[in-house]
């Protein structure tokens, strides 16, 4: 989605009047006859901010008007205009004037000619009509750096104004070479500003939807709003439309909606059965501040089909998520008071739908949760009294409803509260934190009890009450530390001294009074309150090195500043950067810093403030026994048990039987410098014998060279049942299905930045280990001009039967113009 903060704000024009302000002659030799002045040889006349310089010159005070022979040259003014011309008129008081035979720069507000933001024009006749507007007759304008621009905008006669320049009947000429004819033309002078107007055309080939055409509007809608509607034609697939609309309001609030839908033809298997995947996508959200202390907010999404979602987001993260959340809230929040209102919606596709081999199409399974409405209210840590006691509530009402396969609820009333008490103590380096709380919780109605581990649930109009205390004690016992002086040697890795912290932890937890578990209904997270006794223990270690000195800073001159332009103005009267999904965007950047070169770079590195302390490794160890294996009676055998004291420890499900103790939890980070960063997480089930998770993380960067490599690795337990059937007995069971098992490979590997003139090239892959296939795979490389550039990409997508498709994009970018081609910014990989 876009980014509402860049959309601009209006910036008031200031009158120049220069009429109020002397004129300063000077030239070898004058003469003056009455108020007419005949100035030759260096001649230079200064008039307020305004410097004209010529070879010779015919100037009329009582009117102010220049007449100027060889070598003109007018600089100065708001925009800092910068005209060379052979001869000319020119009026000092209005700013207006004739040049001929004239190259010329104008910045914008108040920046240099050599700015980012430089307009740069050429003409057989330049009339300048205003303070920053001119008709250019018989030239071209252009971004480049003069004298011999990259590209070129050439026509008889090009209108530059204040905000936009447009032309008609005009030839764009890159590298002198004529490439295309445009009956009108129209561009902002100002890369900030918006106006409405066609963007340029999207064209693209996919090996699912064939070869793509489509457009869009875009449409001001005032300083603070802004429409893009557009359509692309899939000649495999058919018509897919998309829209978006954007708001920013004063402070923080803000509008954002966003729909895409296609409808598509369908398309023929291998095996003769039809297969259609189009639908509709909405999203939107929203925020307005009331006062500092409240606020409403609000997102939501409306997706038709989960298979449209995955066969035509170009996202892979948005393709393969399962998840449609829509939630809106009000809040106030002050002195540690927080009430809250809230309507939410949740679905999760749990089983994918698929197409048996008959053709026949099976429906996935979802589930969804609602909570319409529901009232919460905390209070934080405040002091009782003078005491060292701190106090905190939360409370909360709520009508609940859950849809799953085979279940579906009534509106559940749930009502829960929450008093707790804590009391915080310190000394000698121990920190302890005891607290109590108790919590009764009601539920409207009930489930039936007992039940299998595959049992569906079954409702009943029956209330339940829950009610419970809790005791826990924090302890965090003084930390352990010592410094080692690193010899000569390995200074240049480590630096001069290596710091090892050890930090222990224990917390004891005993929750008691649940004895309904499996009667209660689960909606959310505070369904999943269950009876525990359990000790956590766990510990932190810390390598901090010293480096060494800092060099010495010397004055390099230079500036290394980069920015990446793209998507900005359209050639066809639109003016918007567009982000990944094509919409419109405000470009936040210096339009033709991508392809300068970085100056002073190496000489600014090399004499970086060092930080006198840096953290190069830390690693945490967790594990949890519970003296009570059963958890009140909540487990049930042979199912994944999910409680709170669980998913608070670890994401991943491991509690399958009663068990009295937890897998290891590993958080493991390694920063050996600026340029490598290091992560591995793990959890480590003492009792399978096995690690239930693995995620390695690899980022290095090195100059203009970048790569990145992790592996995700998972084996749990798994979520479905299945059937088996014992012939002997003439029974049927059901069990919990094998572990849920994928390994997942991530590679990024690349030379270059969106920055860097010359070629830049990255590749990025998606592996699925367990069954040996690619997931997503993509290839990209640019090559920047001086104030253009193109860049290229192949991609590929493998989902299963869903979607197996190759797509071919581009991008051509012209600096302070646009871009041509469907290749975003967001989507590069470098």
């Amino acid at each position: 989605m876009p980014d509402l903060s860049q959309i601009p704000q209006a910036i008031p024009y200031v009158e120049h009047r220069p009429n109020e302000i002397g004129v300063v002659l000077e030239s070898d030799t004058q003469s003056r006859h009455d108020k007419l002045m005949l100035l030759s040889g260096n001649v230079r006349i200064t008039y307020g901010d305004r410097v004209l310089q010529a070879d010779s010159v015919t100037y009329d005070a009582g009117t102010g008007d220049v007449v100027a022979d060889g070598h003109l040259h007018v600089t100065g003014g708001p925009n800092h205009e910068d005209l060379n011309a052979a001869h000319g008129t020119y009026n000092l008081r209005s700013g207006t004037g004739r040049f001929y035979d004239v190259k010329g720069t104008t910045g914008l507000h108040g920046e240099a000619t050599n700015g980012p933001n430089a307009f740069r024009f050429a003409g057989r006749l330049v009339v300048k009509t205003g303070p920053a507007s001119y008709d250019v007759y018989d030239g071209w304008v252009t971004s480049c750096e003069l004298p011999d621009p990259d590209w070129q905008l050439s026509s008889h006669h090009i209108w530059v104004g204040d905000e936009k320049a447009h032309a008609m009947a005009s030839t764009f000429r890159l590298l002198r070479v004529p490439i295309l004819f445009l009956p009108y033309v129209s561009h902002p002078v100002d890369n900030t500003a918006r106006q409405s107007g066609l963007l340029i055309p999207v064209l693209s080939q996919s090996t699912t939807k064939g070869f793509v055409i489509g457009d869009q509007v875009y449409l001001v809608m005032g300083r603070s709003a802004d429409l893009t509607v557009g359509m692309e034609y899939f000649s495999l697939r058919g018509f897919s439309e998309s829209g978006t609309f954007r708001y920013r309001g004063s402070g923080r609030d803000f509008v954002n909606a966003h729909f895409t839908a296609l409808q598509d033809r369908g398309y023929v298997t291998n095996q003769g059965f039809y297969v259609n995947q189009g639908g509709e996508d909405v999203t939107a959200s929203f925020r307005h501040d009331f006062t500092q202390d409240m606020r409403v907010v609000g997102d939501g999404e409306y997706l038709s089909s989960y298979v449209y979602r995955e066969a035509f987001n170009d996202n892979f993260d948005q393709a393969v998520s399962s998840d449609i959340t829509s939630t809106v809230f009000l809040t106030h929040q002050r002195n540690g008071y927080i009430s809250e209102g809230r309507f939410d919606r949740y679905q999760g596709l749990k089983r994918v739908p698929y197409t048996e081999s008959n053709g026949t199409q099976v429906a996935g399974e979802d589930i969804r949760i609602f909570h319409a409405p529901s009232i919460n209210f905390t209070a934080l840590d405040h002091h009782l009294g003078s005491t060292p006691l701190l106090w905190d509530v939360t409370a909360s009402a709520a009508g609940l409803k859950r849809v799953q396969p085979n279940f579906e609820s009534g509106v559940t009333a749930r009502e829960d509260f929450r008093p707790e008490i804590s009391l915080p103590l310190s000394g000698e380096g121990w920190h302890t934190m005891t607290s109590f709380a108790l919590r009764d919780t009601y539920y409207a109605k009930s489930r039936a009890t007992p039940y299998d581990a595959a049992a569906v649930p079954v409702e009943l109009n029956t209330p339940i009450n829950r009610s419970s205390m809790e005791l826990k004690i924090d302890v965090r016992p003084p930390a352990i530390e010592r410094v080692f002086n690193v010899p000569p040697r390995w200074q240049h890795l480590l630096g001069t001294q290596v710091k090892h912290t050890v930090e222990p932890e224990l917390t004891y937890r005993n929750t008691r009074g649940i004895g309904n578990f499996l009667g209660i209904l689960r909606f959310d997270d505070d369904d999943l309150d269950s009876n525990t006794n359990e000790l956590e223990y766990g510990v932190t270690q810390h390598l901090y090195f010293k480096p060494l000195p800092a060099k010495p800073c010397k004055n390099n001159g230079g500036q290394n500043s980069s920015a990446e332009s793209e998507d900005s103005p359209g050639l066809f009267g639109a003016s918007s950067a567009t982000d990944a999904n094509g919409i419109p965007t405000v470009a936040d950047t210096a339009p033709d810093e991508p392809l300068r070169a970085k100056t002073g770079e190496k000489e600014k590195d090399s004499c970086k403030s060092k930080p006198r302390q840096r953290e190069w490794f830390t690693w945490r160890l967790a594990q949890r026994h519970f003296f009570d294996p059963t958890f009140g009676g909540a487990v049930i055998n042979s199912r994944r048990n999910v409680f709170d004291t669980t998913l608070s420890l670890s994401g991943i499900a491991f509690l399958t039987e009663p068990r009295s103790i937890s897998p290891i939890i590993s958080r493991m980070r390694f920063r050996t410098s600026s340029h490598t960063d290091v992560a591995w997480d793990f959890d480590y089930d003492t009792g399978a014998k096995r690690f239930t998770s693995t995620n390695l993380f690899l980022d290095v960067h090195e100059g203009l060279w970048f790569g990145g490599f992790s592996f995700a690795d998972l084996n749990a337990p798994g979520r479905f049942y299945s059937e088996v059937i014992d012939t002997t007995k003439n029974t049927a069971t059901l069990q919990l299905s094998a572990n849920s098992n994928f390994q997942q490979v991530r590679l990024l590997a690349g030379y270059g930045t969106p920055t860097k003139p010359g070629l830049s090239a990255a590749a990025s892959a998606g592996l699925d280990v367990r069954n040996q296939s690619l997931q997503y795979g993509s290839l990209q490389a640019s090559y920047n001009w001086n104030c253009c550039g193109l860049s290229v990409e192949y991609r590929k997508y493998e989902l299963g039967t869903v979607r197996n498709e190759g797509v071919e994009r581009f991008s051509f970018t012209l600096i302070n113009i646009g871009s041509a081609g469907n290749l975003r910014r967001s989507e590069r990989l470098f």
